[in-house]
């Protein structure tokens, strides 16, 4: 009896043991992979790292850019050649994965490195518990070729070397936590020194401190070291570059119609930055200024400038304007900032829009500066030019040629050309050789180019209402952002992209480097607060095409069309009920009494416009008449008359 009870125990307590060692070995590979979760790619990055891109949700993201308007019509942003590679195996891997992608391999990081070209680029993947060996089956299916692959020693480490079929050399450092790939063996031995040296960008305490506010629940999120970053075209002999700052980052989210990155900068200190010049700028605070843009304008930015000491100092430091100018040139800048501190408001605006001249190779540009009093400013600026003494062998200046014929309406706002000067060229990046600039005032405003046409064409555009504010794209590009700035950009990539170097010197030299994407796109940051929330917006090109319509071009345009006759009569009601604002404060007394009569006359009108004003079968209108006996007009222009007003009313579709 006692026999049996003790084996019963011993059984008990090896089940029990048993029972035991499995949960403390479950236990351990539990934490082993909560551990390998926690694992920080961070801690693999060189720190002369000079951007990074990092998404907890891998596959999600390549889903959200294949679903943008762009990928769809074929225009991929490759700025990473290895993302260009993950794209397009992804749904690869995924498929011999049952379950899908382990939590642990959706989290990527892509590190860019100097000199900036595809090429310097590493991606970082986290790899959970049977990852490793998915990942070692899947390059040695798919990322191969006919070569065998190769295995080099550095420092105890083993980096392996794969083949690819379109030439190049695909490096890469594997462990059971993660994996790093590169098309350049040496920065994989970067991150072997980064990771033993523990000298990675996690040990910055800069990189750190801004890495600790990341937001979750986002697309994913970009850190961009803004150090000196390379200005306009790459055949731009001057070689523009621009210290922006210090490190910022940028939360990317997607729809199908715009790329939305929502940041902020982080460090200040006092160089002589982008950054800084703006931080210390009381912010605008009137909103936007589309009633002040040509409709054919495709660039336009606007400035606070409370502080113009900063802006200045930091201007004055480009490349564009430290030429080796004489003392005349420099005691004439002097002036004319001087010139500014006494009247000038608190910001600045520039502008670059088409000419009606089709045979006009340059592009309009003209700066917007507010005054405080505009007679006070323009008496100040005849007393400069009177007293400023004869430049000594100055080049010849040009005459002032307005072409009132096709710019009627610039006629009465005299212009005058200001000593040769830096002012200009500063602030919008333009270099004319002769360095001449023509100025104008204009409500309330100084008006600066680089020649009196543009002068006329910007005063025409505003006098006749041809105008950027209601404009559908303008309208939908400035919806999502705060009416309170800094400072504010809107750039038409694809307009853009086709102007002379000295026009697009205040654009990134990355956007003409990826020109192949983004001239589809609608480029506007806006950055406010002291602290710099910074936004980056880019906005799909879309193409509105309805049948049987008018196709007229919009602004920022090459294909944006709108109008049909669908719309028509919506246009057509718009502008009678503007005109009959304007007939309320005309009209006889009796009529304003009599509302009845009132009204019976306007459906009379508008039943008039509707019986006479039909598209032919083409979907335009064809001729337009208002009674038997009224002669026909053109396709263009309706007129309607009725005896009880006594005057024409002429309305033009769109």
């Amino acid at each position: 009896m006692k026999l049996r009870l003790l084996i019963q125990i011993a059984v008990v307590v090896s089940i029990v043991l048993l029972c035991t060692g499995f949960g403390v070995y479950s236990f351990l590979r539990l934490n082993s992979v909560e551990n390998r979760q926690d694992f920080n790619l961070y801690t693999l990055v060189p720190q002369d790292a000079t951007a990074i891109l990092e998404t907890d949700r891998m596959a999600d993201l390549v889903e959200d850019i294949n679903e943008l308007n762009c990928s769809k019509d074929n225009h991929f942003l490759y700025v990473s050649e290895l993302f260009v590679y993950l794209k397009k195996y992804l749904y690869t891997l995924v498929e011999d994965t049952p379950h899908g992608l382990s939590k642990q391999m959706n989290k990527m990081l892509i590190s860019f490195h100097e000199p900036d070209t595809p090429m310097n680029q590493v991606l970082y993947c986290s790899l959970g518990s049977g990852d490793y060996e998915l990942v070692e089956s899947f390059v040695e299916k798919y990322c191969s070729s006919s070569f065998p692959s190769k295995y080099f020693d550095y420092k105890g480490e083993e980096i392996r070397i794969y083949p690819m079929a379109d030439g190049r050399f695909l490096a890469a450092y594997f462990t059971p936590d993660f994996l790093v790939v590169s098309f350049q063996k040496r920065l994989i031995e970067h991150v072997i020194d980064a990771r033993r040296s523990k000298k990675s960008l996690m040990n910055l305490p800069s990189f750190r401190t801004m890495h600790a506010g990341k937001h979750n629940n986002v697309a994913a999120t970009v850190y961009v070291r803004m150090k000196g970053v390379d200005m306009g075209k790459p055949t731009d002999g001057i070689r523009s570059q621009t210290q922006l700052g210090s490190w910022a980052e940028f939360d990317m989210k997607f729809n199908e119609d715009a790329i939305y990155c929502s940041g902020i900068s982080h460090g200040s200190d006092s160089t002589q930055t982008f950054i800084n010049a703006l931080r210390v700028q009381q912010p605008v605070e009137d909103g936007f200024s589309g009633a002040l843009l040509p409709s054919s304008t495709f660039f336009y930015d606007r400035w606070a400038m409370s502080d113009r000491n900063s802006w200045f100092g930091f201007t004055a430091s480009q490349e564009y304007a430290k030429a080796t100018y004489s003392d005349y040139i420099k005691q004439r800048d002097e002036e004319w900032i001087a010139y500014l501190n006494e009247h000038a408001g608190e910001s600045v605006m520039s502008c670059l829009f088409q000419s009606k001249d089709t045979l006009d190779k340059l592009p309009c540009a003209v700066m917007c500066i507010p005054l405080k009093d505009e007679l006070a400013a323009e008496r100040r600026l005849q007393s400069l030019l009177y007293s400023t003494p004869k430049e000594e062998d100055a080049p010849l200046m040009p005459k002032v040629v307005s072409n009132n014929s096709l710019y009627p309406k610039a006629r009465k706002f005299p212009k005058y050309v200001l000593p040769r000067n830096t002012l200009l060229t500063q602030l919008t990046g333009i270099t004319e050789s002769a360095l001449y600039t023509f100025a104008c005032f204009y409500r309330g405003s100084l008006l600066l180019a680089p020649d009196a046409l543009s002068l006329s064409a910007y005063i025409e555009a505003v006098e006749s209402g041809d105008v950027l504010d209601g404009t559908p794209v303008y309208e939908e590009g400035i919806g999502s952002l705060s009416p309170i700035y800094n400072f504010v950009m809107m750039v038409d990539m694809e307009m853009m992209l086709s102007q002379p170097e000295t026009y697009v010197r205040l654009i990134p030299n990355f956007f003409f480097r990826q020109s192949n994407f983004f001239r589809h796109l609608i480029f506007q940051p806006l950055c406010r607060g002291h602290f710099l929330k910074i936004h980056l917006i880019f906005i799909h090109k879309k193409t509105y095409s309805f049948p049987s319509c008018v196709l007229r071009v919009c602004p920022f345009s090459g294909n944006l069309f709108v109008l049909s006759f669908s719309v028509q009569l919506l246009f057509y009601l718009i502008r009678l009920i503007k005109l009959f604002r304007q007939l309320l404060r005309i009209i006889p007394y009796f009529l304003r009494i009599t509302p009845i009569i009132f009204i019976l006359k306007i459906f009379f009108l508008i039943d008039q416009k509707i019986q006479s004003g039909s598209c032919a079968s083409n979907g335009s209108p064809d001729r337009c008449h208002t009674d038997s006996t009224h002669k026909e007009d053109s396709a263009n222009d309706c007129h309607f008359f009725h005896p009880f007003f006594h005057f024409p009313i002429l309305l033009r579709p769109g």
